[in-house]
């Protein structure tokens, strides 16, 4: 769900002609296994009977534990799969969810890396974008 925040930042990007640009790789810190927030159909887990319909829906989600809640009463999950060495378990078997970390999305509705994540997020012009536009000055076809 997209936050206001989130919302101003679409737009600026918009406005600006810019996009999001990750870059980095995983240091195997954990920290995106630890304190996340899930969510079922486009809403933001609130309660401990909407992560058992999430979970009857999708047991791949059976896997997240609830650890407390944010300041916004948003449910908080750590992972059960994670090991002493901040890998994977079941690293063959874990959620789309995991596997698309880090998703662009999340810096739409308010949410962010985690401290010591070794990927990282700018606002830019991409390759691919100075690529078109330089092929569309010269004639050529994309």
């Amino acid at each position: 769900m997209i936050s206001i925040a989130g919302w101003w930042r679409h737009l600026r990007l918009r406005l600006t002609g810019k996009e999001l640009i990750l870059t980095g790789k995983c240091r195997q810190c954990g920290a995106c296994c630890r304190r996340l927030q899930l969510e079922q159909s486009r809403r933001w887990l609130r309660s401990r009977r909407a992560f058992r319909r999430l979970v009857d829906d999708h047991p791949e989600f059976n896997r997240f534990e609830i650890c407390g809640r944010d300041n916004q009463g948003l449910l908080v999950f750590n992972c059960t799969m994670l090991d002493e060495n901040n890998r994977c378990r079941d690293y063959d078997h874990r959620p789309q969810l995991c596997r698309d970390f880090p998703h662009k999305g999340i810096f739409f509705c308010g949410g962010a890396l985690p401290p010591g994540c070794g990927y990282r997020v700018t606002e830019g012009i991409s390759f691919a974008a100075h690529l078109r536009k330089a092929r569309k000055k010269n004639g050529s076809r994309p």
